[in-house]
């Protein structure tokens, strides 16, 4: 299966996945195995659908990086927060029904764990025509994944509560629901922070209080400290801050910010730098960021100060630079697919060349040579999700920075005093 750019959709083209309606995640327009025409391209251009995986020789490998089940789940979870959003947003209905979302969540784990090749962000999980449902959709994946790679960091940051503490159900939960308080503040209000992205605006720094305000007793403490807290910075410069007994109330920083609201505050940050906001209401939705932008952007400027690094790092292990099936070019000019990845090297995968890539599906070429660019010099990818990437490329700053089963080994020597409960 191949990643295709819908632009690059022609007739006779065969889907290796099925695409769902934006509007319902949980209505498939169309499934595996069905053959483009003109008339369903035109269609899916309508619905502003960006790309497509379809079938293409020799590329066996993607799909067993890429679970059904899983993408099922998450059409599932995608599809209960954007149905109690469209009833809780314009009736102002002050309560939700979280059973919905539990089911979800927990038949998404279950996915996930059964399929852990698999558990990897390589498609977009949630699709919805309502910004603030695709991003909890996308954000309570994301945030999973992550968890899911940092057991050993879990159990020592959450020792006190014993066996419970790899459990991320909750962590799911207050992913989901991180931006819920959104629908307390008035559209305008939502409007001019989504143009401004302006973090300092009062009105919209009470969403979290008030997201806490309406889940508290309903979730679970620690996704509702989620919530509250998504949006503190390992290096203290986020918020709420804390009254103190004694003098003006304090930022939380480091580890005294409860783990999950680290975790979240990386896949909040993630999934708002991959699809920006459109500048006014009823503006075109922009096209996502490529992903390797957004991890340079959270890797190597000053707002990795922000994040907990060991959780910072597991983003990388959770979401490829170049994902295995997607089309890249490299900077000779020769067009290639993705074969596989190598997290401690995130922007030098194995990729194999297309030597003639036609975009008839009559004269499909299987992929030929294959090319580790962690071992060639001089040759790396410079376009990707059809944007130039040559600023946007990363190498390790040592061997074993993003070593996160290295990293968690050694915390087990270091003192938990202050590690969150």
């Amino acid at each position: 299966m191949l990643r295709v750019e819908l632009a690059d959709a022609r007739l006779g083209m065969e889907l290796a996945l099925p695409i769902t309606h934006p509007a319902n995640p949980e209505t498939v327009l169309l499934r595996t195995g069905f053959t483009l025409d003109d008339k369903t391209i035109s269609r899916l251009s309508e619905l502003r659908a960006k790309e497509i995986w379809i079938t293409y020789p020799g590329m066996d490998f993607v799909s067993r990086q890429i679970c059904p089940r899983i993408l099922s789940a998450g059409r599932r979870l995608s599809g209960a927060i954007s149905k109690a959003l469209d009833e809780t947003i314009p009736e102002g209905k002050a309560d939700l029904d979280y059973s919905p979302f539990r089911r979800a969540i927990g038949n998404l784990l279950e996915r996930l764990i059964d399929s852990p090749r698999a558990a990897t962000l390589i498609v977009d999980l949630a699709s919805s025509q309502i910004p603030l449902a695709r991003s909890a959709g996308n954000g309570s994946f994301l945030a999973l994944l992550i968890g899911l790679k940092l057991e050993t960091y879990l159990m020592l940051s959450r020792s006190r509560v014993g066996l419970l503490s790899r459990d991320v159900s909750n962590l799911g939960m207050g992913a989901l629901l991180r931006d819920i308080g959104l629908t307390r503040l008035e559209p305008n209000e939502r409007w001019r922070w989504r143009a401004a992205d302006d973090s300092i605006d009062p009105t919209w720094r009470e969403h979290v209080q008030r997201g806490y305000d309406m889940l508290r007793g309903g979730v679970g403490p620690s996704a509702a400290a989620a919530v509250l807290h998504h949006h503190q910075r390992f290096d203290g410069s986020g918020f709420p801050l804390r009254d103190t007994f004694h003098g003006e109330p304090q930022p939380v920083t480091g580890t005294d910010i409860h783990i999950f609201a680290r975790i979240v505050a990386v896949a909040d940050v993630f999934d708002r730098l991959r699809h920006p906001a459109p500048t006014a209401p009823g503006a075109e939705e922009p096209d996502p960021v490529p992903v390797v932008r957004v991890l340079r952007q959270m890797l190597r400027t000053e707002m990795a100060g922000w994040f907990d690094p060991i959780i910072l790092h597991a983003l990388v292990h959770a979401v490829p630079a170049f994902p295995p099936g997607s089309l890249v070019t490299l900077n000779d000019g020769r067009r290639a697919v993705v074969v596989s990845w190598d997290p401690l090297n995130p922007c030098r995968p194995t990729v194999a060349l297309l030597p003639r890539l036609a975009m008839d599906p009559r004269r499909f070429d299987e992929p030929g040579e294959q090319i580790d660019l962690r071992t060639v010099r001089g040759v790396h990818i410079a376009e990707a999700e059809g944007q130039q990437v040559n600023d946007d490329l990363f190498e390790p700053e040592t061997p074993s920075e993003f070593d996160i089963h290295k990293a968690q080994s050694a915390m087990i020597a270091v003192p938990m005093e202050r590690r969150a409960g």
